[in-house]
């Protein structure tokens, strides 16, 4: 008699779930919810406070990265609609990539910046096959369209789809690339962190990072700031210090060593040359939030080749890139000192758990987190999932990341 499998008892209950739906299941960590897919590939996430009852999150989805067609989604999370609504094309350019959406609010509207690159044939398996740069990041340039914000109706996506939204122009005279969203200054304006994304290299490990300052209507006010001995240091994610005196900036690094940290003391117009953290990178996106707490969070990938004192191998030079495919855990760090040390680190995603020399490569990438604070102590999250299969949003509570309260611990020992 052979024994009876499990399987045939169990309930499948897969069919209950329903994109956008915001859930709470064991074992995993927070409240959680798929959004739609809106094409093969859904990738790069960014999530914004619309208002104080509207939470957007903007992305890029289609058939691949650096193909035409590529383009920007939004989806919307109220109390009054209790999921994430079905999500809106709000890009225009069909014929370009249009790709790492950003989303902020100022003067009565809400912008979108993203960039939007000539694109290759896609059967065009030459050059797919005889260079890294199939993506051709050196010819994006950077959009910026607004929608006026007293239109938005929630239950009417007219309201917020694409023809709804200004018509896009070019913030830009030349190629630019952009990540994470601007940081807002006392004075109304805003600090944009760009990167130029060259094609001189092979693999992008020329791209060099720069600044750029917006009036509150989303122009730009004057030149680019340069940031110095960025070469290979990208994606600049902006916070003010703990004491508000200064402004750190936070990279990814195209030798996937460690993220990097740089400072201004003068409200952006100059910055410090970016040296290394504690925490590893993968040459894969991050991004750094100020919390209530006073404390800051940082999301990202816990992997890295980080330097081994002992090794007899060549570093490689700033110029050079390593391209590792892992792009997992996800992780969030929180620190206590404005990025000097990390000692609270939490994996919130580790993928489907294969780890074996012949099956790491179906774990599923987690990739281009965003993150941001709602009620104070309350994250929100969104990245890439499964290999970009669709954009997965988590929430969390700060101290669900510690694992206590150091303000309790602290109080207790004094």
């Amino acid at each position: 008699m052979p024994p009876f499998s499990s399987f045939d008892q169990a309930e499948d209950r897969f069919e209950d779930l329903v994109w956008g739906q915001v859930l709470e299941t064991p074992f995993e960590v927070g409240a959680w919810a798929l959004l739609e897919p809106m094409g093969e590939q859904n990738h790069a996430p960014q999530l914004c406070w619309i208002r104080p009852d509207v939470l957007g999150c903007v992305w890029m989805a289609g058939s691949g990265e650096g193909t035409a067609g590529m383009s920007v989604f939004l989806s919307l999370l109220s109390p009054e609609a209790g999921r994430w609504l079905e999500p809106q094309r709000i890009s225009r350019d069909v014929e370009r990539s249009e790709q790492n959406p950003l989303l902020f609010v100022s003067d009565g509207c809400l912008h979108l910046i993203h960039s939007a690159q000539l694109v290759r044939d896609p059967a065009d398996r030459d050059a797919l096959e005889g260079s890294s740069n199939f993506s051709m990041q050196w010819t994006a340039v950077l959009r910026h369209q607004r929608l006026v914000l007293e239109r938005l109706d929630l239950a009417d996506p007219e309201t917020w789809s694409a023809e709804a939204w200004s018509t896009p122009v070019d913030l830009l005279n030349d190629p630019a690339f952009c990540r994470n969203p601007p940081h807002p200054l006392e004075s109304g304006e805003w600090l944009l962190p760009i990167y130029r994304s060259l094609e001189e290299g092979g693999a992008f490990g020329h791209d060099h990072s720069e600044m750029l300052r917006l009036d509150p209507s989303g122009h730009c006010l004057d030149q680019h700031v340069g940031i110095p001995d960025s070469t290979g240091r990208v994606h600049g994610s902006v916070v003010a210090s703990r004491d508000g005196s200064q402004l750190l900036q936070f990279f990814r690094s195209r030798l996937a060593d460690q993220i990097y940290r740089s400072v201004s003391s003068d409200d952006g117009c100059t910055w410090s040359a970016p040296e290394p953290t504690p925490l590893p990178n993968n040459n894969s996106s991050i991004q750094a939030c100020r919390l209530a707490s006073g404390r800051l969070a940082m999301i990202f990938n816990r992997f890295g080749f980080a330097p081994e004192p002992t090794s007899s191998e060549e570093p490689l030079d700033w110029g050079e890139a390593r391209w590792p495919r892992t792009r997992w855990p996800l992780s969030i760090a929180i620190s206590d000192d404005d990025g000097l040390h990390w000692p609270w680190i939490r994996d919130i995603d580790t993928g489907f758990g294969f780890c074996g020399p012949m099956n790491w490569d179906l774990n599923g990438q987690l990739a281009y987190p965003t993150l941001i604070e709602g009620l104070p102590g309350e994250l929100h999250v969104a990245y890439s999932w499964a290999g970009r299969q669709a954009i997965r949003y988590v929430a969390l509570r700060e101290l669900e990341v510690i694992g206590y309260d150091p303000d309790v611990l602290a109080a207790g020992s004094s």
